[in-house]
């Protein structure tokens, strides 16, 4: 995935691209309300392949990096070497200190899959994933707890101190930064939020399914409050399922508060490869219809599977993608188990985040229909991740009415290399998928060399 920067910034990931690039226009009534449709001006006139929207750095910056994740013997070392910067203690390692190092993991990796360090570069970022057509940048803070199942402990984000004090230093740490993100934000961007980037005082409320703090009870909900009234919506994202019980329950706590006016605020995000999801799923919807609050459903397919315990997640990819097409195309029909049959179908807006292109095209071709039909269906949206499935977003970009965002993540490059480490071995449990986005880059790259030989 990529998005544009200008060409004067050093640490751009794409240049201008002018004329090229898709326009499009959107009202801004509510965010992917069904009734606002996004127009594509002059599709006709859109005989490019969809990769031909990226810059030349960008293209060769893609075709490398995926270049690297097709390949196991070239990822297996990438990854332990990311494991190792994330881990490591010494000054050589530490790519805050390592200018050099610093440097060329800036130009690569994180210019790849990450929106900037500071607010400038992400705002330039932000207003040029809308300048590739793109409703917006759902973005994150890096900051995140994860839990090893395999080594029974924490890592990641540096664990703040348990001192038993009143105010907790790291939940004042994620406040801060949190807002800082939300005013990041331009007009179509949203919010993903890690609760765990709080720190121990809330991974342990998770934990011992106990209330939160009050003191981030009372930062989260204000933050609900700021985010609705500015139009935002807040994604609340999936962590390691230690945390998972304790972050969907706060999850759907807010939305109770918050998605009472017949459109989602707050988001709750559910892992498709976890056999747990769709009794999940089930049981939010009925809290939604009994309660009459809508549920905002965020689908992936899961990207803990490196630290989760094997035994939760589903056996076979076969069985994750049946359960991630079941979910989607069950919400856009309104028919999920008794919902929608013997029971209401609830109000619930859907995020559809995935990078398998069959999926998205046919929970797309589904909901058009619908629309087309005048059959009930749900507000829907898609998301790919920044640095990722850029043929499977700009593929979507060119359909009618449907809205496209780029999930991304911003913070310096100590913060975001846990992240990237993440990204990578994602790539691992699906070099298949890797495998053509390669090859959809290498021809881009071939049509565009036959290009210049030609011209």
């Amino acid at each position: 995935m990529s998005t544009t920067r200008s060409i004067s910034s050093v640490t751009g990931l794409f240049a201008p691209l002018a004329l090229r690039s898709p326009r499009f226009l959107t009202t801004t009534a509510r965010p992917y309300e069904t009734t606002t449709v996004t127009k594509l001006i002059e599709p006709s006139k859109s005989t490019l392949p969809p990769l031909a929207v990226l810059s030349r750095k960008a293209l060769l910056r893609s075709l490398l990096i995926s270049f690297i994740c097709s390949k196991p013997y070239l990822l297996t070392p990438s990854i332990s070497f990311l494991t190792l910067l994330t881990n490591s203690k010494s000054p050589l390692l530490n790519v805050e200190r390592n200018k050099p190092l610093g440097w060329i993991l800036k130009k690569t990796l994180y210019n790849q899959f990450c929106t900037g360090e500071d607010g400038a570069e992400v705002r330039q970022t932000l207003r040029e994933m809308r300048g590739l057509g793109f409703r917006g940048t759902i973005l994150t803070y890096a900051k995140e707890i994860v839990f090893d199942e395999n080594k029974k402990a924490e890592q990641g984000a540096e664990v703040q101190s348990r001192k038993d004090t009143e105010r907790c230093e790291g939940i004042e740490f994620w406040r801060k930064g949190t807002l800082e993100t939300l005013d990041m934000l331009g007009e179509g961007d949203q919010l993903a939020i890690k609760l765990t980037g709080a720190g121990p005082r809330v991974t342990e409320a998770f934990t011992q399914s106990k209330p939160l703090p009050p003191q981030m009870f009372d930062a989260l909900t204000k933050l609900c409050q700021k985010c609705k009234s500015k139009g935002v919506q807040i994604m609340i994202d999936a962590e390691s399922q230690r945390f998972q019980d304790g972050i969907a329950a706060t999850a759907l706590d807010m939305m109770r508060l918050f998605n009472t006016d017949g459109y989602a605020v707050i988001y709750n995000t559910y892992q498709a490869y976890l056999k747990s999801t769709p009794k999940l799923v089930e049981s939010h919807l009925a809290a939604a219809q009994e309660e009459g609050f809508t549920l905002g459903l965020k689908l992936v397919r899961g990207a803990y599977m490196a630290t989760e315990p094997r035994s939760i997640i589903h056996d076979t990819k076969d069985d994750t993608d049946h359960a991630y097409n079941s979910i989607a195309l069950g919400a856009i029909s309104k028919k999920f188990g008794p919902y929608g049959t013997t029971k209401p179908f609830p109000s619930l807006n859907l995020l559809l985040a995935g990078h398998n292109v069959q999926s998205v095209t046919m929970a797309h071709e589904l909901h058009a229909s619908r629309l087309a039909m005048g059959q009930p269906t749900v507000p829907v949206a898609f998301a790919q991740l920044h640095g990722m499935a850029d043929r499977v977003s700009f593929e979507l970009l060119r359909k009618e009415g449907a809205n496209v965002y780029k999930c991304s993540t911003w913070g310096s490059m100590g913060e975001c290399i846990g992240y990237l480490m993440r990204r990578a071995r994602e790539n691992k449990d699906a070099a298949g998928r890797t495998v053509d986005e390669y090859r959809a880059l290498r021809g881009e790259l071939s049509r565009r060399l036959r290009g210049f030989i030609w011209a």
